[in-house]
């Protein structure tokens, strides 16, 4: 394991630091059949649905909002990731052994598919919605591929070394990129497509994510105990130390301030952390799960204030954290959980079961 960069300047001396027992309490679970080996998830707001690709059947499981029913959708190969065009409706796939994305379009059994080249190794994509592009992160090339969907048109953009994650500021068109090789992120211009800056940021950038309200993107760690917090308007930085080990995943809630990290390893944790001052606290991970078990997905419910990470490492456990008590509850699934998302219209919860053929559907 590396050493964060000392280039940094500590945000904070010290955490907070909350050791709660978890609570059990009773919630529904609904396990609906998909492809084989479901990972990411997105929902489309126009029709209620939920999108998962499935990376060992190569095709999008499109579950209807009401029956609960699947239908298939074909994908490239491997896909990897999944977002949806919240102004359109359109779902994207980066179909990571294709060198390709898949467009779905359409509603019901009557989805249509349209197909973009990308660089190599597509791993990771956001949509600016205001603008109707698609920017697709190139994880072997080490490129960036921006899709015009009112045109067709497609660019290649050059940024660091194995680039992994990606997210966007649509209030200001910025798109930033994680490269973890690099341990920078790579700013880009969403008007020109051009790169603006390149800022170094924690050591193996693993996940990126943006607070449009306050102009300010957080960087976790996927080797190091830090977050790097980069102001959007200068692009200076600091650095917030933690005592979690890879607080990879970020979640934010906007409508808090509140930046939520997962550790990765180590007996994971979640480290909260408020945007308007820089305080921290730390949330440990129940002591009855395994050393070895590790947080391989966090969301934010912004109506009801909940945080939700799954506990990878075959712990079949969902964590749910209140967002003004961070008082942590234990959800017991049925199978290995390794996604999720969040529908904000019901604030049902879905999660994908990585190494099997199914989806949990959660009302908590």
């Amino acid at each position: 394991m590396r050493a964060i960069q000392s280039r940094f300047v500590p945000f904070l001396v010290a955490a907070a630091f909350v050791a709660l027992a978890p609570i059990v309490s009773a919630f529904s679970v609904l396990v609906v059949p998909v492809g084989t080996n479901p990972a990411a998830l997105a929902f489309i707001p126009q029709t209620g649905e939920v999108a998962v690709a499935n990376i060992g059947s190569d095709d999008v499981s499109i579950l209807d909002p009401v029956t609960y029913r699947a239908s298939t959708v074909p994908a490239g190969a491997r896909p990897a990731a999944i977002v949806v065009n919240r102004a359109t409706g359109y779902a994207y796939v980066a179909n990571s052994w294709s060198n390709n994305v898949t467009a779905i379009y359409g509603y019901g059994e009557g989805k249509k598919r349209k197909t973009y080249a990308t660089g190599a190794g597509p791993v990771s994509l956001a949509v600016n919605s205001l603008t109707n592009r698609i920017y697709v992160v190139n994880n072997e090339d080490g490129t960036v591929s921006s899709i015009d969907e009112n045109t067709g048109r497609t660019a290649t953009i050059r940024v660091g070394n194995r680039p992994r994650a990606i997210a966007i500021n649509e209030a200001t068109n910025r798109i930033y990129v994680a490269n973890i090789w690099d341990a920078t992120v790579t700013v880009i211009d969403g008007s020109t497509n051009s790169v603006m800056a390149t800022v170094p940021v924690v050591v193996w950038p693993y996940d990126v994510a943006v607070n449009p309200v306050t102009n300010q993107i957080y960087v976790g760690s996927g080797d190091g105990y830090g977050v790097t917090v980069l102001d959007g308007a200068t692009n200076s930085t600091v650095e917030i130390t933690t005592n979690i080990w890879q607080p990879a995943s970020l979640a934010v809630n906007t409508v808090t301030n509140k930046i939520y990290a997962a550790g990765a390893q180590g007996n994971g944790g979640i480290l909260v952390i408020d945007g308007a001052t820089g305080t921290t606290t730390e949330i440990a991970t129940p002591q009855a799960f395994p050393d070895a078990a590790s947080l391989s997905g966090i969301a934010v419910n912004t109506a009801t204030n909940k945080v939700y990470a799954v506990v990878g490492n075959q712990t079949n456990t969902l964590l749910v954290l209140d967002g003004v008590t961070n008082e942590l509850t234990v959800r017991t699934l049925d199978y290995y959980p390794c996604a999720l998302a969040i529908n904000p219209d019901n604030s049902k919860i879905y999660v994908s079961h990585c190494s099997g053929s199914s989806i949990s559907i959660i009302s908590d």
